[in-house]
């Protein structure tokens, strides 16, 4: 897997600072942009304080955002950027390399601002090399802005920069430069300590209402945990927002389902069962397309981030490279990402961790 070319000076988001205080602070009381975990404490932290050494909030902009703020609303395709003092509040996937290195993606967030996060994709060339996330480990990043392969359907672009796969095709990101043109730099990850991974924000009333996924709704929450109040209840167990090939009408495999209010949740981490010793799985689709009903009496929690289905230009089953039987959807035969059932390029999603924590429902069955 490739990479690489020139950056230019790295952008340092976090250079004006101010110290925490209740007259100065957009929520002085720790709220979803209020100084909390390690930002609240002089010596940084928890226990990332002694080795990470002092620190103080990044002043707010005019419209009340830190750095991953003001990165996801106005930060350009291959900007440069370090961010200070991150926590990782959830881990995507991990996988190790036959030479002890990593691929990892995960989240983060500044604890001073904690409904702004970003997805963090690791490569194994990406020092440390052999890096894997851990929750609560307090970070400095440098990396390059990206919204992943947003080229997606240009016949002129090269495989590099095509989407990569369904769920995170237009996730904001911090990676590495590769295959941006004119444009390099790996990522960089220094930790710095460790903290307390800060609280889930706990989300208003008519939040994360996708419309069926042709809205892209509550974009201000992204990449961090949130809390959907209960009671919610599974309205649709196969929404054709989440079907997992929408141009094959004999798969029924579904990626999520549907809760009250209309938010759209993902099973990755959920569905089936645990063959390698892992925590027990919820199946909750299963149990209601088999007849039953399942509720969340406490609601649900997750990361709230982008998601979009990311099809075969030939439809998966032409492909004239192997005989017109299915394809396996090289980057060469990927389309531009979609929505299924909608023309929305992407929405957002809720993405449960486990089942005992973020997904703890109560099942009856017929």
């Amino acid at each position: 897997m490739q990479r690489r070319k020139t950056l230019g000076a790295v952008v340092l988001m976090a250079t004006a600072l101010m110290g925490c205080s209740g007259r100065e602070d957009p929520d002085p009381d720790g709220g979803p942009n209020g100084c909390t975990g390690v930002c609240s404490q002089g010596d940084g932290g928890t226990d990332g304080g002694a080795d990470a050494g002092p620190r103080v909030c990044p002043r707010p902009d005019s419209q009340g955002r830190g750095p991953i703020g003001q990165l996801r609303a106005t930060g350009a395709q291959g900007r440069a950027v370090t961010l200070e003092y991150v926590v990782v509040i959830a881990v995507d996937d991990t996988t190790r390399g036959g030479q002890g290195d990593s691929i990892s993606q995960f989240w983060v967030v500044d604890p001073c601002f904690k409904n702004e996060g970003l997805w963090v994709d690791k490569f194994y060339q990406d020092v440390p090399t052999k890096y894997e996330p851990q929750l609560g480990d307090v970070l400095r990043i440098e990396g390059v802005f990206r919204r992943i392969n947003a080229i997606a359907s240009d016949v002129n672009a090269s495989n590099s920069e095509r989407q990569l796969k369904t769920r995170n095709a237009y996730r904001p990101a911090l990676k590495s430069a590769f295959g941006l043109p004119n444009v390099s730099g790996s990522l960089v990850i220094t930790q710095l300590g460790t903290a307390e991974v800060p609280v889930d924000n706990t989300v208003p009333a008519g939040f994360g209402d996708a419309d069926g996924g042709a809205v892209a709704a509550n974009p201000e929450f992204g990449g961090t945990r949130v809390h959907i109040p209960g009671p919610v209840s599974i309205t649709n167990a196969n929404p054709v927002a989440l079907k997992q090939r929408p141009e094959d009408p004999e798969n029924n495999v579904h990626l999520g389902f549907e809760v009250t209010g209309g938010v759209l949740v993902s099973n990755d981490k959920t569905f089936g069962e645990t063959f390698d010793g892992g925590p027990p799985r919820c199946d909750w689709r299963n149990v209601v397309n088999d007849g039953g009903s399942v509720s969340f009496p406490n609601g649900i929690r997750g990361v709230w981030d982008t998601y979009s289905h990311v099809p075969c230009a030939d439809g998966g089953f032409t492909n004239p490279e192997d005989g017109g039987t299915f394809s396996s959807c090289t980057y060469s035969f990927r389309d531009a990402g979609v929505v299924p059932g909608t023309d929305n390029p992407y929405t957002y999603i809720l993405y449960p961790q486990d089942c005992a924590i973020d997904l703890p429902g109560v099942a009856s069955t017929p």
